[in-house]
C-alpha cells in the first residue's frame, strides 16, 4: 500500500515517463515496459483507495498495455502485400504498433491526472 506521497511521487514518475515516451521518435520498448509497470502499480493503489466511481469503472476496465502488440492483418491486406512484394506489411505494422502505443500511453497519462485532480486537497 502506498502512501499519499508515494503516490504523488508516482503520479510525478508516470507524467515525465508519458513525456519522454511521446517526445521519442521510435517508442522503446524498454521505456515502454518501464510505464506499463509504473501504471499497474498506480491503478492497483487507486483501485484499492476507491475513488469515486466514475474513475473506479475506468481504471477497473483498464487493462495493462500489450507491448507485445501486433495488428490484425486482414485478407485484404495479405493480397495488397503480395503485390507489393511485402513492402506493405513493412511499412503498415510498425506505423499502427506505434500509434497504439502512443495512444494508450496518452490515455493513462490523462486519466492519472485526472485522478491526481480528485486527490489534491486544497
Amino acid at each position: 500500500m502506498m502512501g499519499i506521497e508515494e503516490l504523488e511521487r508516482a503520479f510525478l514518475d508516470i507524467d515525465f515517463q508519458a513525456n519522454r515516451i511521446a517526445k521519442l521518435k521510435k517508442i522503446d520498448p524498454e521505456h515502454l515496459h518501464k510505464f506499463n509497470v509504473r501504471s499497474e502499480e498506480i491503478r492497483t493503489q487507486l483501485l484499492q483507495m476507491g475513488l469515486h466511481e466514475d474513475l473506479h469503472q475506468s481504471l477497473d476496465h483498464l487493462d495493462p498495455i500489450q507491448e507485445d502488440y501486433l495488428p490484425s492483418y486482414g485478407f485484404w491486406k495479405k493480397v495488397i502485400n503480395v503485390f507489393l512484394l511485402g513492402q506493405h506489411k513493412k511499412r503498415y505494422l510498425p506505423k499502427v504498433q506505434e500509434s497504439y502505443f502512443r495512444k494508450e500511453v496518452a490515455e493513462r497519462n490523462r486519466l492519472y491526472a485526472y485522478a491526481k485532480g480528485h486527490l489534491s486537497v486544497d
